[in-house]
């Protein structure tokens, strides 16, 4: 079942090479609270975050239920897709906000987070038990330039059937995981 057309609408309404991201963030917070309500007992925050090294902020959503942290998104704007540094940018910073959840007991087995680069995403999946991380890291070579995240990694686009049923997929998966959460 296709996207509500009052979401489709508003990612629409995004001209997709600005570089300003924050023009997605009315659009992700509209889709995220259709597909998180909170009727049903979830809390979509956004976070603003400080990049290390820049006067910048980053923002994420972070999803809850029952103050457990399910899922988490960072969203950039769709230009960063095309720059390998960006990229690497972007995933660097996933797996740093991976590392910040692990500082505290993860009760679900596998924790999501989604790289959002205007509209087109990567999952990273978290296993608290075996404590790996997917996809995994790429390591450079010392000698020759390496794209470290790659744009294949970006390959799903929310708007289109594939990434609207991964993403489905996704919070499904983690709606199923907390069903049983209580306080």
């Amino acid at each position: 079942m296709p996207w509500p057309e009052f979401i489709t609408f508003q990612f629409e309404l995004v001209n997709k090479f600005t570089t300003d991201e924050g023009e997605y963030y009315g659009p992700f917070n509209a889709l995220l609270n259709e597909l998180f309500p909170a009727s049903e007992y979830y809390q979509v925050a956004p976070q603003f975050k400080r990049i290390a090294g820049s006067i910048d902020f980053t923002l994420i959503y972070l999803i809850t239920k029952r103050k457990v942290p399910i899922l988490f998104i960072e969203v950039k704007h769709y230009v960063a897709y095309d720059l390998d540094s960006s990229r690497k940018a972007a995933d660097d910073q996933m797996r740093e906000r991976v590392l910040d959840f692990t500082a505290r007991s993860i009760p679900i087995p596998m924790l999501y987070g989604i790289s959002a680069l205007g509209t087109r995403f990567c999952v990273y999946e978290y296993t608290p038990a075996s404590r790996a991380l997917t996809p995994l890291r790429i390591v450079p070579d010392p000698h020759l330039v390496t794209d470290t995240a790659p744009k294949e990694r970006w390959d799903l686009d929310l708007l289109e059937p594939q990434g609207e049923a991964r993403l489905k997929e996704v919070v499904c998966h983690i709606k199923e995981m907390v069903a049983d959460l209580h306080d």
